[in-house]
């Protein structure tokens, strides 16, 4: 893929190929990559919906581009799905400036117009406050050649090399500063003969470079590094042919990058996170043809047509090396393939503690998508609560939303069937998120031998796949299939029924769990013991409580107010001893003593000390564990495979 043409001066950016198409990548909560989805996209994602592109360029959260014909096409801010959609009432388009909220566009004829935000006047329509969400053109303003769009202050160069700003323009007197409102354009005094402008820097048409505006970080490029504002323009003398400027990044006519600034990220691209108050010339690219700077990363496309970045790689923005800084780097095209595996805990920084993925390297998945909470994968299929909508949804294993939708609450896929809520009730998707009836339920369960519980009214009954009604609503309480047979409750009592609905074993227990092994455990005149799947007795009642065999054949149970082991003949293969115990799960099981969980092998011998508030069963030979102070994943060993520190908010 060969590319003409870079844009992008906050989180996400965009690229025009030699075909005329778009492609967007970074931040995408208000669908400003126009895919339908508020994903993140850490490579390159080709926008669907329009061809024959010549102009793009990235705001805060919307897109602009202009195609061939000089009409203009926008994208974010949460509208029309984020779908491309033409903007009415401005056509012969021949350049467009993107700020954080509004948009200005340059005609053909000379005039600018502008949409958007327009609270201190950025549309210079001799008004401020009103947002205009159609173009209104500026006022007195004639034979422009270039236009800048700043966060709140425009810019724009007349054929005769002079500055016309207007909107929230700061002015001076002395060292005090302070942003006044300008409706309509008055003359930047003090600049002339300039070519192009990007924010707080202009490219003069002899090829050298002036800067003004806020110091921070020494991004005024003069060595100073006070914070300050700097009302008039000052030159940065080692900036010579120079042919395209952006932010504080430099290119010159021989394709090199001068770069300075802040550099907390590594945006500087030297390979630091120093501060750099002059610009530096990059030696690890060349060959560059334009820049784009972000709020933290910066692209590159070289003349070749290859798009190069660097800077914050906190959330994976650049590869999926956990460091931040970068060298200069390819931009990858395609997905790196991903095996999610683990939820774990993801604390980024000091303001909102997350969740995410281990992946199938033992490395924390950086998709920069920010999930209150997440769930395990089941069936290729995951759920993720958003923070950006506060709604549950379901990502793959590349981590790219399954399919669209959004749920108050949800379930986890069991034969491609999840059981989804909104503020009307439960009903069931399948992969496609595609409901498999109209129906909904107060209540339900998971799928199992194509059957799920669902209540109707106060009775529970069962639905197939397909979403009809096949077992009638007759139970006070239902549990799922498992091996065939499911526990469900009758007049206070509980039986068995098989897939047909038949009761094939009487309700007559107090209390019944289901056939993990070959055994259930099941209450009968106030103690437990088990039966087989034909209703007898394999171990007769006698234990004070009693919790399912498993894989192993062995089970928990309690006697005289402690819990040991038994096997399937009622056998005590490990002494009654615990204060808990849980049941087996590949082999191993947590047992608790004193207010804490410790981990033994199916002959009672202890695999790790009692140190875990928490411990969940094993799968895939992984347990998460929590201590009073960690938290993650520990192996069949008993021994950390990923531990974070447990983050207390504030």
């Amino acid at each position: 893929m060969k590319f003409t043409n870079v844009a992008g001066e906050y989180f996400h950016f965009l690229a025009l190929d030699t075909n005329g198409d778009v492609w967007g990548w970074g931040n995408n909560l208000s669908g400003q990559l126009g895919d339908s989805s508020i994903s993140y996209h850490t490579v390159p994602v080709r926008i669907h919906g329009f061809e024959n592109v010549k102009l793009i360029d990235a705001g805060y959260d919307h897109s602009t581009v202009v195609k061939q014909d000089g009409t203009v096409w926008v994208m974010g801010s949460g509208q029309d799905d984020s779908q491309p959609r033409q903007m009415s009432g401005i056509s012969d388009v021949i350049d467009i400036a993107d700020s954080a909220y509004y948009t200005l566009a340059l005609r053909k004829d000379g005039t600018v117009w502008g949409w958007g935000r327009n609270k201190v006047g950025q549309l210079g329509n001799g008004q401020s406050g009103d947002d205009e969400a159609l173009p209104v053109q500026v006022q007195s303003l004639s034979n422009v050649t270039a236009i800048s769009a700043s966060f709140d202050e425009s810019l724009a160069v007349t054929s005769d090399g002079n500055v016309w700003r207007w909107g929230g323009v700061i002015k001076c007197s002395g060292r005090t500063c302070k942003k006044e409102i300008v409706n309509s354009p008055v003359q930047f005094k003090g600049l002339s003969n300039v070519k192009s402008l990007s924010s707080d820097i202009a490219l003069l048409q002899d090829g050298t470079v002036v800067k003004w505006g806020i110091n921070y970080q020494g991004n005024i490029g003069t060595g100073e590094t006070e914070y300050s504002y700097f009302p008039n323009p000052i030159p940065l003398p080692s900036l010579t042919d120079i042919v395209q400027v952006s932010k504080t990044r430099a290119v010159t006519k021989d394709g090199q990058v001068w770069s300075w600034g802040p550099n907390e990220y590594g945006q500087v691209g030297d390979g630091t996170t120093e501060p750099r108050p002059r610009p530096i010339k990059l030696s690890t690219i060349n060959n560059v043809a334009e820049i784009a700077s972000g709020e933290e990363v910066t692209v590159a496309l070289t003349r070749d047509g290859q798009i190069y970045e660097w800077g914050n790689n906190n959330n994976g923005q650049i590869s999926r090396d956990p460091a931040q800084i970068m060298p200069p780097t390819v931009v990858s095209m395609t997905q790196q393939v991903v095996t999610y595996a683990l939820p774990i805990p993801w604390h980024p920084n000091d303001w909102t503690f997350a969740w995410t993925y281990l992946d199938d390297k033992g490395l924390a998945v950086k998709d920069s998508q920010i999930y209150f909470r997440v769930k395990p994968f089941s069936e290729g299929l995951a759920a993720v609560h958003r923070a950006s909508n506060d709604l549950w949804s379901f990502i793959t294993t590349s981590g790219e939303p399954a399919f669209p939708g959004s749920y108050r609450v949800i379930r986890d896929f069991h034969q491609g069937r999840a059981a989804v809520k909104d503020d009307k009730g439960w009903q069931f998707i399948n992969t496609k998120g595609e409901y498999i009836s109209q129906a909904r339920y107060p209540n339900v369960n998971d799928f199992a031998s194509g059957l799920a519980p669902v209540l109707v009214g106060k009775k529970w009954g069962y639905i197939n796949l397909s979403g009809q009604m096949s077992i009638t609503p007759q139970f006070s309480l239902a549990q799922p299939f498992v091996n065939s047979l499911a526990a469900v409750q009758m007049n206070g009592k509980w039986g068995y029924i098989d897939s047909k609905g038949k009761m094939v074993i009487k309700a007559i227990y107090s209390s019944a769990g289901s056939f993990t092994g070959s055994a259930a455990a099941v209450k009968q005149n106030g103690k437990w013991g088990y039966i087989s799947k034909t209703g007898a007795w394999l171990i007769k009642p006698q234990y004070e409580d009693a919790k399912g065999f498993s894989t192993t054949p062995l089970a928990p149970v309690k006697i005289k107010g402690k819990w040991g082991y038994i096997n399937l003949q009622g056998k005590p293969i490990i002494s009654p001893q615990y204060d808990d115990a849980a049941p087996f799960q590949e082999g191993l099981a947590s047992v608790k003593k004193n207010g804490l969980w410790a981990i033994i092998d199916s002959k009672g011998n202890k695999l790790t000390s009692f140190e875990f508030v928490e411990v969940r069963p094993y799968n895939n030979k992984l347990a998460w564990a929590v201590t009073k102070t960690d938290n993650g994943y520990i192996d069949a060993a008993g021994k950390w495979y990923y531990k974070a520190k447990i983050v207390k908010l504030p």
